[in-house]
């Protein structure tokens, strides 16, 4: 005969009932095990656990009141909250960038943002912990079929019905059963492809989502962790591309356009450069475009015009302003001219403001490559041999 005594996680430990010591608290009731016909011997059973249960569920609502605003509190904790919400933030668009990806349905960054402050600010007169998305409760969600924001709201009132009169019930609920609930769900949320169609379009875009996944599966269950490693390796790469764009060499290809020429394999025209910069030209890399023009100087003894192509240049600052205004001086005093094409209005803003088209001569910016061309080719190329045989023979040629 054994009795059942309660253990502070809210299971049972069967211990003979001649052995139970005086403190112990019991179930109140007498266990028999019985094995066939025979007597059963105590030094012959091993008893072991089933698993941790759910236990004590605390029955009823949180009490409602408003929070104390403390000034010297909200001090100190303000560092804390702004890394908090930054994270609840960042995960929460995650889970609803994957439920998207999932549904077809567009994200509001915005909305998810309002929503989680409001979610946050209510709660917090129930006392609650910061709350954010949650990928396995998003995921059970998505398989029961939820397709709008009210699913939710019908399991908030499940829940707080089952908190009202239904906790006993789920004292013997085996944790490794929600698990299982949990872990079907998520598997599905498990895109292999998405791996990848991501090394496909950029192997480091594959790369840094696969180290994501590692790392997130590896600090389960501080998801955050993950998370941040893949925002930190994203900015880098993004950081790394600002600070070096696409520098190309242009020449006319055999469609007449004018394409790069180390990609496609194009000659160049040995006294006119045509630059083209793609991306904003700002502090962090206007050093670069500097160092690539000296360095294509350095390598065209016999180049007399260089044309920057500034129709990928969407915005400038003062640093990359600067960089062009000496840039100019740089190249003229070494005998080289020097032009700009397709300069868009808010571009062309910033250098009327800063008096750039006077330095430069406002002759020498053009609306287009091909006007550009037009308008140096004759003056570069004074030998009709060279003007033959040239790659940036101007469209109006070939008319």
């Amino acid at each position: 005969l054994f009795a059942g005594c309660l253990q502070p996680d809210g299971s049972l430990a069967f211990i003979p009932k001649n052995k139970v010591a005086a403190d112990m608290k019991c179930d109140g009731r007498i266990w028999r095990i019985k094995i066939g016909n025979s007597p059963l011997k105590e030094d012959d059973i091993l008893m072991m656990g089933g698993g941790n249960v759910i236990g004590d569920i605390p029955k009823g609502l949180p009490s409602l009141s408003i929070p104390k605003l403390n000034l010297k509190v909200l001090g100190q904790l303000f560092p804390y909250a702004i890394i908090i919400s930054l994270l609840g933030f960042m995960e929460a668009i995650s889970i609803a960038k994957a439920m998207a990806g999932k549904t077809g349905q567009r994200l509001d960054p915005n909305q998810e943002l309002i929503g989680q402050g409001l979610a946050n600010i209510v709660g917090s007169i129930g006392k609650s912990y910061p709350t954010s998305g949650s990928f396995s409760r998003s995921a059970v969600n998505l398989q029961a079929g939820a397709v709008s924001g009210l699913s939710s709201v019908f399991t908030s009132l499940a829940v707080v019905i089952v908190l009202l009169f239904f906790t006993p019930l789920l004292y013997h609920l085996p944790q490794s059963v929600l698990a299982a609930v949990i872990m079907m769900a998520v598997l599905g949320l498990i895109n292999m492809s998405g791996f990848l169609h991501a090394w496909k379009a950029q192997w480091y875009d594959g790369l840094i989502s696969i180290i994501t996944f590692i790392c997130t599966l590896g600090f389960a269950p501080h998801l955050d962790k993950g998370i941040m490693i893949g925002v930190v390796l994203s900015l880098s790469i993004f950081l790394y591309k600002m600070m070096r764009p696409t520098v190309a060499s242009l020449s006319r290809a055999e469609d007449h356009a004018l394409r790069c020429a180390k990609s496609h394999g194009l000659a160049e025209c040995k006294f006119i450069a045509m630059i083209r910069f793609d991306g904003p030209l700002f502090f962090a890399n206007a050093s670069y475009l500097e160092d690539k023009i000296m360095e294509i100087m350095r390598n065209k003894n016999d180049l007399k015009h260089i044309v920057i192509v500034s129709n990928g240049i969407n915005d400038i600052d003062a640093s990359g302003e600067e960089t062009l205004s000496l840039l100019v001086d740089r190249v003229r005093s070494a005998g080289v001219d020097i032009s700009l094409s397709g300069v868009n209005e808010s571009v062309m803003g910033v250098f009327k403001r800063t008096h750039l088209p006077e330095k430069i001569g406002s002759h020498h910016i053009y609306p287009t490559m091909e006007k550009a061309i037009e308008a140096i080719y004759k003056k570069t190329h004074t030998d009709n041999e060279e003007e033959k045989d040239c790659p940036l023979i101007p469209e109006c040629y070939f008319v």
